[in-house]
This record gives C-alpha cells, sequence and structure tokens, in this order.
C-alpha cells in the first residue's frame, strides 16, 4: 500500500494519440469503482493531450512525460544530459509510490515507464517490441470491432460497470468556442467536418470533400472545418469560395475544438481524434474509415461507420493500391450526403 496513508495510488499510461487518447477515457471511471471511489489516479500523457484528460472528473493528476525535452537531448547527442533526464523522472515517478500501473499504450517506451515507476503491480498487453518484460501481468490485445474495445478489456478487468467515454471540458473552452462561432456568424445547426488525420491512406479525396461541402451548402447547411495547425492552409484552401463554410483549423486548441464538436448538429470526419470526439458527445457522426478500421460498432446511436471491406483492407501501414486508396473512392460524397440526412 502507497504512503499516501488510505489511498491506493493508481497511474494510467496513454501517452498519445489523440483518438487514442479519447477512446481510453472510460478507463479512469472503471478504476474509480473497481476500487469504490477510494483511490487516487493519475494519467501519464504527452504535453500536446494533456488538456483532453485535465478535467477528467475521476483524474486526479496529470503527468506529462518530457518527450521532447528527451528527443532534443538525443538529437544534439548530449546522452549524459539524457541519462540524468531519466533518472530525474524515474525519481519523480517512484516518489508517488504507485501500487498500480496500467499500461494502456502497449509499447515499450509505455512498459518502460511502467517499470520507472517502481510499482509491484503493472498491468498491460503483450507487444512485438516485448512490452511484456516490464510489466507483472499481460494480456494480447482482443480482435473486436467495437470502439475501444482494448481498453474496455483492461477496464474489464478491474471492473463490470459499463464503459463510458469522458472528455470533459471547461466553461472556458465551451464560452470561446461559443463566441468565436457567433463572431462570424456561426450560431447552431452547423456541421463540422474534420478531414485531416496523419497518414495519406487515412485521407478521404479532396475532390469529394470539395464536393460533400457544396452538396451541405445547397441543402442549407453551414460548415465548420476542424483541424491542427499543420492543417490550416489545406482547410482554408477547402473553405474558400464557401460563403457557408469556415476553416477554424490552427485556430483553436485541442479541447476549444472539442467544445465546437460538443455544441455541432452533426459531425463528418475520417479516423482521427475529432471524429472519435462525436462518440463521445453522442453527435449525429459518419466516420469514414479507410486504411484503418478502429471500430464499426460504436456506443452512440446516432452514428454511422461508412467502410468499403476491401479485400486488401484495413492494411493499415501498408498500402497495396500504389497510393489510389481504393477504398476511400469507393465512399462518394452522395453516399455520404445520404447517410448524414438519415440521421438527421
Amino acid at each position: 500500500m502507497s504512503s499516501s496513508a488510505t489511498k491506493p495510488a493508481v497511474l494510467i499510461i496513454r501517452l498519445s494519440a489523440m483518438g487514442d487518447i479519447v477512446m481510453a477515457s472510460g478507463l479512469p471511471s472503471s478504476l474509480k469503482q473497481h476500487f469504490d471511489n477510494h483511490v487516487t489516479i493519475s494519467w501519464l500523457v504527452e504535453s500536446p493531450y494533456a488538456a483532453l484528460v485535465a478535467n477528467h472528473p475521476d483524474v486526479d493528476n496529470v503527468i506529462t512525460w518530457p518527450k521532447q525535452e528527451w528527443r532534443a537531448l538525443v538529437k544534439s547527442r548530449r546522452y549524459l544530459a539524457l541519462f540524468k533526464a531519466l533518472l530525474r523522472f524515474r525519481r519523480t515517478l517512484r516518489a508517488l509510490q504507485f501500487d498500480l500501473v496500467v499500461d494502456a499504450q502497449g509499447l515499450l517506451k509505455s512498459a518502460l515507464l511502467a517499470w520507472f515507476t517502481g510499482a509491484r503491480k503493472r498491468v498491460g498487453f503483450n507487444s512485438k517490441e516485448h512490452s511484456q518484460w516490464f510489466l507483472t501481468q499481460s494480456f494480447d490485445k482482443p480482435l473486436s470491432d467495437d470502439i475501444s474495445s482494448e481498453y474496455k478489456f483492461l477496464a474489464g478487468k478491474f471492473s463490470n460497470a459499463p464503459y463510458q467515454l469522458t472528455l470533459q471540458l471547461s466553461e472556458q473552452d465551451r464560452t470561446t468556442a461559443r463566441n468565436l462561432l457567433n463572431e462570424e456568424g456561426f450560431h447552431s445547426n452547423f456541421i463540422v467536418i474534420a478531414p485531416f488525420t496523419t497518414r495519406p491512406q487515412k485521407h478521404w479525396l479532396l475532390p469529394y470533400w470539395q464536393k460533400l461541402i457544396a452538396m451541405l451548402g445547397k441543402d442549407g447547411n453551414q460548415v465548420i472545418i476542424l483541424g491542427g495547425p499543420a492543417d490550416k492552409n489545406s482547410a482554408e484552401h477547402l473553405a474558400s469560395g464557401n460563403s457557408h463554410c469556415l476553416s477554424m483549423a490552427g485556430s483553436l486548441s485541442l479541447t476549444q475544438s472539442a467544445a465546437v464538436i460538443e455544441q455541432c448538429a452533426a459531425l463528418i470526419g475520417v479516423d482521427t481524434g475529432l471524429t472519435h470526439m462525436g462518440m463521445v458527445y453522442q453527435r449525429p457522426t459518419v466516420a469514414i474509415f479507410g486504411s484503418t478500421r478502429p471500430y464499426t460498432q460504436t456506443q452512440n446511436p446516432r452514428a454511422r461507420i461508412l467502410y468499403a471491406d476491401l479485400s486488401c483492407a484495413p492494411c493499415k501501414r501498408r498500402p497495396v493500391c500504389d497510393g489510389r486508396f481504393d477504398c476511400m473512392q469507393a465512399i462518394t460524397p452522395g453516399q455520404v450526403f445520404s447517410t448524414l440526412q438519415g440521421l438527421q
């Protein structure tokens, strides 16, 4: 038992990425229920995503992993300084005296960080990187089409309660988002699109987005484009020439973007964290999946997954279509538009 006297201390490790943090957001509540709320829960995360869990009602402490600092030391070949930084972080984790670590990432780096804590019980997944060497109990990841399946599996090791995705926002984020929308004349019933993601094979075709935006405008809808700073130029290009379409990509924080999604009439997106937020807030959501298919079953009755189940899909990181991305071409703007109409 930890020396924080009566309360056990639990650490969840899910460092990145945005979508996975969203889908792992049911873990803290499951763990709190397991310990009858008599527990302190911390979450170890990369700093760009810390805000996503900072307001979680069942997370007591957010610890940021100094990835960028360590990477900079490696790049500058300051290996002694890196070693000292590793030791400092290890001391920081050990001082918190965790009783249980749940490694929800399932990679060597996350398992190593779990081992850094010195916790007697370290639970997580087996991996090709042999991350299980640093854990005391490990499992194979489940194969399932259910949303958050691997995190539900971990939660089920501690609690039988329903797994509930949770992304709590501050009133400041809600107010900021609402004010920005009002300033642009976007008051209500707007549709959010999330066209951008990490790999080209996960993108829907640009001409398809352009056609869909036009179709949405003709149907009397206002459209908001969301994305990160790297998506700003592409989003502005998509919005140009469409008075009913506004790009807010790169202009909002992650939590402000979440606040826009919380307020939207509907959401259309590819395999990205912003699309998964539509599931959290139970918004009418059309998800366009291709080379990756994180789930086909959701807890959102107003969600539809469009996925061309080709023989080569999901190819994940190894496309065999010479850049045609046939699985994404197979999903047409008309199909997306009619699917959305069926939800509203």
